[in-house]
């Protein structure tokens, strides 16, 4: 008994100086162990993390700036385009016409430097209205009407590309947009056909001097001198204003008519071909009508019979239709005719939105 007292004793000792961990001990050691590890991952993690951020925020960056560069380039070619046209329209001159597009494409910068065209950059040649409505530009096509620029900032340009900022991350140093511009001068002349019916006395004629008026100081505006002329009609019409770049007349015209009678849309589109007459004819300009009436065609031949005869592909007629009593449905059917577009105002306010909305559209210089 007292040996296996004294083992016990023994073992007891040895286990008091070399115990063994309690579980909660050994867990806790574990988990001290998973934490280290899981920091080491983490860490390795954000570093990728950042480098992928520092990365995209460099993408952003240059297309950012390529975007911006690309802006600018259009805005500059426009630019270019239209004054070259404009040039072209007033001097007959190509190279006056690249020498002021070449000015105005300086006076533009791109990525914070002017926008040098070469000549070989302009285009000279003519544009023709589509049944769509867009312009499809024939390089070396007579009469020249259209100026086409090229802008460019790419190698072996005045200018030169477009250094990134970010580029060599990608392997990418530079950036080469390109932007091209067409823009058409197209000359016009132009036939007011007013309606001086007894309906129109009053008020409403005044509305339609306002109008006129309105329509003349817009058309002014543009980059060219449109020709204009004025026909009116009642129960007959008159020739009362050929075609003229002296718009006064128009305006001082409008202003000396008479009102009263019936109301003949035929004749006044009648007497608004004969002015046209006088004009070069579609082969050189665009010819266009603007027709107002504020009521209804009661005497005289059919209004969409004359417009039968006067459509072709360089005419267009427009109409107007003013105040509740006006025929809509026969005027949008001569406009339709006519390949233009129907208006209709109800008061004075809205007369004058709509001549000065055909005015606008009228304007010389459209680029594509």
């Amino acid at each position: 008994m007292r040996i296996l007292d004294l083992k016990a004793r023994t073992i007891f000792t040895a286990n008091q100086s070399h115990p063994l961990p309690s579980p909660s001990i050994v867990r806790h050691q574990l988990a001290k162990r998973k934490a280290s590890n899981r920091r080491g991952a983490m860490l390795i993690l954000i570093v990728v993390m950042m480098i992928g951020f520092m990365v995209a925020v460099a993408f952003s960056v240059d297309i950012a700036h390529m975007h911006l560069a690309r802006t600018e380039l259009r805005t500059a070619t426009d630019a270019a385009s239209k004054a070259a046209s404009a040039s072209l329209a007033e001097t007959l001159d190509q190279n006056l016409a690249i020498a002021e597009g070449q000015r105005i494409a300086a006076a533009n910068t791109v990525n914070g430097e002017p926008l040098l065209l070469d000549a070989s950059d302009f285009r000279f040649g003519r544009s023709v209205e589509q049944v769509s409505g867009k312009f499809q530009f024939n390089q070396g096509g007579t009469p020249q009407n259209s100026v086409a620029v090229n802008g460019r900032r790419t190698f072996g340009s005045p200018s030169g590309p477009i250094p990134l900022f970010f580029g060599n991350v990608f392997g990418v140093n530079f950036f080469e947009p390109v932007s091209t511009a067409t823009a058409t001068y197209i000359e016009r002349d132009i036939v007011l056909v007013v309606d001086r019916s007894g309906s129109m006395r009053g008020s409403k004629f005044n509305d339609l001097i306002r109008a006129i008026d309105t329509f003349v100081t817009t058309l002014d505006g543009t980059p060219v001198d449109e020709a204009v002329g004025m026909a009116s009609y009642s129960t007959f019409a008159t020739e009362d204003i050929p075609l003229t770049e002296d718009l006064t007349q128009i305006t001082a015209g409008i202003r000396a008519m008479s009102v009263g009678g019936n109301t003949s849309i035929s004749r006044g589109l009648q007497a608004g071909a004969n002015i046209m007459a006088g004009s070069v004819g579609t082969q050189f300009v665009d010819q266009t009508y603007i027709l107002m009436t504020d009521g209804r065609h009661n005497t005289g031949a059919e209004p969409s019979t004359v417009a039968v005869n006067l459509a072709a592909p360089n005419v267009t007629i427009h109409t107007i239709t003013f105040g509740a009593g006006a025929d809509q449905v026969r005027m949008r059917d001569v406009a339709s005719i006519g390949g233009g577009r129907h208006f209709h105002a109800d008061t004075g306010l809205e007369l004058e939105a709509v001549y000065r909305e055909i005015a606008l559209t009228l304007s010389s210089i459209m680029t594509e």
